[in-house]
């Protein structure tokens, strides 16, 4: 085939299966439980039960961290959050970070560039902004292999960004809610009513221009929800419209711009060479009482590691490729996706320089396995830290916890959550400071087939076949520990001056 030519033969078919176009459809604070197709009972059923429904719902798939930047770190690089740095300080960037996400990390987008990929995204970065004074944007998406970027939230939809006066009554926190397009602040603070709709926009931008060539360029887009985080917002079509009020209200409308995407993909009759994958970063702010979400039963949550925490939905689409209608028990985590990708797609093994914390899944992901019993994720760890502190392993079935933070807990609504509503934006552990951990010795084990909800600690002083495994997950530990490289942390390196502000002091503007 010439490379002016356009590509319809099969020949073509077989290399755009080879080079697919990947787009992931990241949840922000939507727990396990929050779907109708996760179970939950009282959730409209939607446009991501319909993507379930056409693809492969996974069921023990984990995100690399249980608070958002450095989630969204484990996911772009495929490196647990504590190799790249993104520790201490809030756990979180905050708008007067001056460290980021290193430029020396590889992200998914740098790596998908590398193999000829179009690479874009649009809504919440988190992983930074400025580093030398409030707009040099030093740690933003373009920084990181992304050609082309639309509206971004460098941030995130804070408490203090609400906008219905509700929870607010002076407005908006302006130093802390804005809205970019590309590297530009273009609205301090941001407004939501249009929000989703024009990043579903961006999308279609990105679409049209990914498709306009003759020869039609692979791509990779990062599609980043700031839906269901507080503050929540519905457009006037789906304001009052979900039984359970604006937390389904703002869930639906996500939900909306996903069925956009799938359409749209359709429509461009490229839906069967793109695999899309919708998933959370981590698991719900439940202190958000009515305002946060469900883990399904699951104990804990945002910010803890306890399987509410770091279990999230997960589902990937990609018709012909991918079974419709199944699920998977596969045990997966966002960390394999690099690697999963780099072999797939570039052919070769992950550089030997570099400490990856995945594994290649493709089988999995693409559901050619679904029998517990082939299922190669039993035979590796998974470690769940909080900021710099290992606190956990899932080891086959087996969840190992070395220490314990606390969570919020079920008893805790009738104080916390009068009449549903928070007491604040607030969390019961966020630091993660050693002083508010509780070391376990012996260490407490789940059987996660059996007790999925970590209700039942089983002896392990008692049963050898146990005191033996939390022996070996021991070992494995200390080689794991071993092999964690010391690197400046990013977090928790404060400067006021580089707090983004347009029209200066006032620091308002809406030039969207």
């Amino acid at each position: 085939m010439e490379s002016d030519d356009v590509c319809t033969t099969d020949s073509c078919d077989e290399d755009r299966l080879q080079k697919p176009n990947i787009i992931i459809l990241l949840a922000d604070d939507m727990g396990y439980g929050d779907l109708s197709c996760y179970g939950h009972s009282s959730q409209e059923w939607n446009e991501i039960d319909r993507m379930a429904a056409e693809g492969l719902r996974f069921t023990q798939f984990y995100s690399a961290d249980s608070m958002c930047s450095p989630a969204r770190a484990g996911l772009l690089t495929g490196r647990l959050p504590i190799r790249s740095g993104i520790v201490g300080g809030r756990r979180v960037f905050v708008d007067y970070d001056k460290g980021g996400l290193p430029k020396e990390e590889m992200t998914l987008a740098e790596m998908l560039k590398s193999a000829g990929y179009l690479t874009g995204m649009t809504g919440k970065w988190h992983l930074g902004i400025n580093a030398v004074n409030n707009s040099d944007g030093t740690h933003l998406p373009h920084m990181h292999g992304f050609d082309v970027v639309g509206l971004n939230l460098p941030m995130s939809v804070l408490w203090t960004c609400d906008t219905s006066g509700y929870f607010q009554p002076d407005g908006p926190e302006n130093s802390q809610c804005f809205l970019y397009r590309g590297q530009k602040l273009i609205q301090q603070p941001i407004q939501f009513q249009t929000l989703t709709e024009d990043m579903v926009t961006d999308w279609k931008s990105f679409l049209d221009q990914s498709q306009s060539g003759k020869t039609r360029q692979p791509f990779f887009y990062y599609f980043s929800f700031p839906h269901v985080h507080t503050a929540l917002w519905a457009a006037k079509d789906f304001k009052g419209k979900s039984q359970r009020g604006l937390y389904g209200d703002n869930l639906n409308e996500m939900a909306w711009a996903v069925g956009q995407v799938l359409d749209s993909l359709k429509a461009a009759n490229i839906d069967k060479e793109t695999l899309v994958l919708f998933m959370s970063d981590h698991g719900p702010h439940k202190e958000m009482c009515i305002y946060g979400g469900s883990t399904g039963g699951l104990k804990g949550g945002k910010s803890n590691s306890f399987e509410g925490g770091f279990r999230i939905p997960f589902i990937a689409w990609m018709p012909g490729t991918v079974p419709a209608g199944a699920a998977s028990p596969a045990i997966l985590s966002t960390l394999d996706l690099i690697p999963t990708f780099h072999k797939w797609i570039l052919q070769r093994n992950l550089p030997e320089n570099i400490t990856f914390d995945g594994i290649d899944v493709i089988d999995y992901l693409l559901g050619k396995r679904l029998d517990p019993a082939l299922n190669i994720s039993q035979s590796r760890p998974l470690f769940f830290y909080c900021n710099q502190h290992l606190m956990a392993v899932r080891y086959r079935q087996y969840k190992i916890h070395f220490k314990t933070s606390p969570y919020f807990s079920d008893s805790q609504v009738k104080d916390d959550c009068v009449e549903g509503v928070p007491k604040g934006d607030w969390y019961v552990s966020q630091l993660c400071l050693l002083k508010d951990l509780v070391e376990q010795n012996p260490p407490l084990v789940y059987d996660l087939h059996a007790d999925p909800r970590e209700m039942y600690s089983l002896d392990v002083i008692g049963n050898t076949e146990l005191h033996l495994m939390v022996k070996e997950v021991e070992r494995i530990v200390e080689s794991h520990k071993n092999g964690i490289a010391e690197v400046p942390n990013q977090l928790g390196k404060y400067d006021p001056k580089l707090i983004p502000c347009c029209n200066y002091p006032k620091c308002e503007c809406n030039d969207k």
